[in-house]
């Protein structure tokens, strides 16, 4: 089974990816509403974060 990733969660939600990582990451105002959306959509996909990833794009070369 292929992992959701953000641009799933956008999809599923009708949101752009950047407001669901604002979501993810608590930054900048996002309306309740479109929380909601985003939130519902984490849950019915199972969106977990990629923490390799993530690692990997925070080391400095």
């Amino acid at each position: 089974m292929k992992l959701a990733t953000i641009y799933d969660v956008a999809r599923l939600s009708g949101h752009a990816p950047s407001t669901v990582s604002r979501v993810l990451h608590g930054k900048n105002h996002v309306a309740p509403a479109t929380r909601t959306d985003v939130l519902a959509a984490i849950e019915a996909l199972n969106y977990q974060p990629n923490l390799l990833a993530q690692h990997l794009s925070n080391l400095k070369s």
